[in-house]
């Protein structure tokens, strides 16, 4: 059976969706590919309803063309999967067999057109409230989001006219990871685009990596301005670019001709290698700002010549005049930048060699800032990194000041950082060199965090040694609590997270600096994750439970129930929160018994539409939260607890419109 009319029946109602439905019945390209589809009708129930749907689509007697276009589109994609082939961008459309092992019943939610008519709409119109709609349907019925409908109108959405609504959807794209929707990514792709396009770039990135190589090239003929900026960063995916990059290094100016020389320096060629090695006798400085995020050998390798030939110039610093003095801590700033992810016997030894001189240079800098030259090198930007999520934003406040206050905090920062993308055998055995020292007693706090990286991610047993360095006993071997290594114990741990789609840890980071870690995750096994969570509930706080939730791992039942437990025992004996709800709702812990009565024990005046929300998003079923709601009027009633202006009656209906 020839099947090719269903895929030209589908590309005509995608066209019909970017043309919009208005003159539907006089489109005569789907008219003419529905006749074509039309002897395949009698072949199957499914393609006579593909058949009917558009039917429907042609007559001008169509109540609702909006919806029954995705629900053509949604069915002939359905459809097409079953027929276990895939349209292949490129010069020219052509199918080729694959292996299809996902859930085809997955593209196609069990909620009909009503149900998502509200979120399709708020996707794809401005009006007030719409972000936090959008947001709240993503946080509490995710499943939709799976809907081949709803999925092609996030692409729509990439070009809201309010901004953080289509950064989100940028953000869930991505994290969803479904190749399935590029082609409405690729499809009517404007090159000269504005920030819409910029966002579908990254996307691209993100899903497709190399595969999508040749529509980088393509749509870079005609690219301008913040698009283009984005199709280059995106040649890092395919090594074979570095001959297109070396063109473009002749063509692009500014910011697009920094991005290209950024994208060589982290090219392990010889042909790249060369270049930077001759440019270095030349312009040294170029040079040390292109490799910042590079972690080719070739780029170890120059950074630490660049270093000894830096350091060698300090020997004869005191007498020099200003100007040099300026220019020569610029220079070693721009070193200790680059030392960013490479490792190596040579790395090591300029950490070493750095070290040795700190003092020199300390002071050398604070001999600079008072003469008024300049500020403090060592607030220079490299401590940018976070590790991205919502526990870390909290975490900075909580531990000690990111800031380095002076050359070996700064140093400490790297390392740790470096580690986190890099596993160099070399780098791991120098962050425990530098830690202990030669006096274990006296080990570096500055290290601790690169120490305590190591030691997470190691294949040995880390406990007693964690335990070691957070705590001391006094003469009569009473132990006592180190709360400041604790708190960068914590850091440490604050860079890990479950992976739950790659059933994995992972160290991740926001190196926004780095092309090369945009988004990009470190997969770990950590073999002692449980006994690391057991360590870290010993010395539990907010922050360590914030810390705890983003540790479970959710391919495990057995810790999924025992966190859900913790964070339910803790949420009653401290401040019900929703961080810990959350928590409870990750691992699928299903009693909120006492919850509420806990929470209104701490307040001492609400609204009955206020607590009526933080009712709402109790773990559980509902009939487990209304059990939870009836022990609170009562108790309301019987004067057991007592809070302000919080009228019971109106409660009360409240939950019981929401049940």
């Amino acid at each position: 059976m020839d099947t090719t009319p269903i895929y030209e029946l589908r590309e005509r109602l995608r066209a019909a969706v970017m043309a919009g439905t208005n003159l539907l019945s006089e489109d005569f390209r789907l008219k003419r590919a529905y006749e074509a589809f039309r002897p395949l009708e009698a072949a199957s129930p499914v393609f006579a309803k593909v058949g009917q749907l558009t039917g429907q689509l042609l007559s001008p007697d169509c109540q609702n063309p909006q919806g029954v276009l995705l629900d053509a589109i949604t069915l002939a994609d359905a459809v097409i999967c079953t027929l276990g082939t895939v349209d292949v961008a490129g010069e020219v459309n052509f199918t080729e067999a694959i292996n299809v092992d996902v859930n085809v019943g997955n593209l196609i939610v069990n909620a009909p057109y009503s149900v998502l008519k509200e979120l399709l709409e708020a996707l794809t119109t401005s009006g007030g409230g719409h972000y936090g709609y959008v947001c709240d349907m993503h946080d509490n019925h995710p499943e939709l989001f799976q809907d081949y409908r709803v999925k092609y109108t996030l692409v729509q959405a990439l070009g809201a006219s309010y901004s953080e609504l289509a950064d989100q959807v940028e953000q869930w794209l991505i994290e969803d990871d479904d190749r399935t929707i590029l082609p409405a990514l690729y499809q009517n792709f404007d090159p000269k685009g504005r920030k819409e396009m910029v966002r579908r770039v990254r996307v691209i990135s993100a899903l497709a990596g190399a595969g999508a190589n040749d529509f980088y090239v393509k749509m870079l003929d005609e690219a301008q301005k913040d698009v283009r900026t984005e199709l280059i960063d995106a040649l890092r995916h395919d090594p074979q670019n570095v001959s297109l990059l070396f063109d473009l290094s002749k063509t692009e100016k500014g910011k697009n001709k920094d991005k290209v020389f950024e994208l060589l320096a982290a090219a392990e060629t010889k042909e790249a290698s060369d270049y930077f090695k001759e440019l270095a006798g030349k312009k040294p400085d170029s040079v040390l700002k292109y490799l910042k995020n590079s972690t080719t050998d070739w780029a170890a390798g120059l950074v630490a010549d660049l270093c000894g030939q830096t350091l060698a110039k300090m020997e004869t610093i005191d007498s020099a005049p200003d100007g040099e003095k300026q220019a020569l801590l610029h220079r070693l700033q721009d070193i200790v930048r680059a030392l960013f992810g490479k490792g190596g016997a040579c790395i090591c030894e300029c950490y070493r060699k750095l070290l040795s001189q700190k003092e020199k240079i300390n002071r050398l800098d604070r001999e600079i800032r008072q003469h008024g030259a300049r500020e403090p090198w060592l607030r220079y930007g490299v401590l940018c990194y976070d590790s991205g999520g919502r526990t870390w934003q909290q975490l900075t406040r909580y531990l000690h000041d990111l800031e380095a206050k002076d050359t070996e905090a700064l140093l400490g920062k790297i390392l740790h950082h470096s580690l986190i993308v890099n596993p160099d055998p070399d780098l791991q055995a120098l962050a425990l060199e530098l830690y202990h020292g030669k006096d274990v007693k006296k080990s570096n706090i500055t290290f601790l965090p690169a120490a305590a990286t190591v030691k997470i991610a190691g294949d040995e047993d880390c406990m007693d040694w964690l335990e070691e360095q957070v705590t001391e006993k006094n003469m009569l071997r009473v132990s006592k609590l180190l709360k400041d290594r604790l708190k960068v114990v914590i850091e440490a741990a604050a860079y890990v997270k479950w992976n739950h789609k790659k059933n994995s840890y992972e160290f991740y980071g926001s190196f926004i600096d780095a092309p090369e870690y945009r988004g990009a995750e470190r997969l770990i096994k950590l073999p002692h994750a449980k006994e690391i969570m057991e360590w870290l509930k010993k010395h539990s706080s907010k922050v360590v439970d914030e810390l705890l939730a983003q540790w479970v791992p959710l391919n495990d039942e057995g810790m999924r129930q025992m966190m859900g437990e913790y964070f339910y025992t803790k949420a009653l004996i401290t401040d019900v929160s929703y961080d810990y709800l959350e928590s409870m709702k990750l691992c699928g812990w299903t009693v909120c018994k006492g919850l509420g009565v806990r929470f209104i024990k701490q307040k001492q005046d609400i609204p009955a539409y206020a607590l009526s929300r933080w009712m709402m998003d109790l773990p559980g079923s509902r009939e487990a939260v209304m059990e939870e709601t009836r022990t609170i009027c009562r108790m309301l009633r019987g004067g057991e607890l007592k809070v302000k202006n919080l009228n019971v009656e109106e409660f009360e209906k409240y939950m019981d419109e929401w049940r």
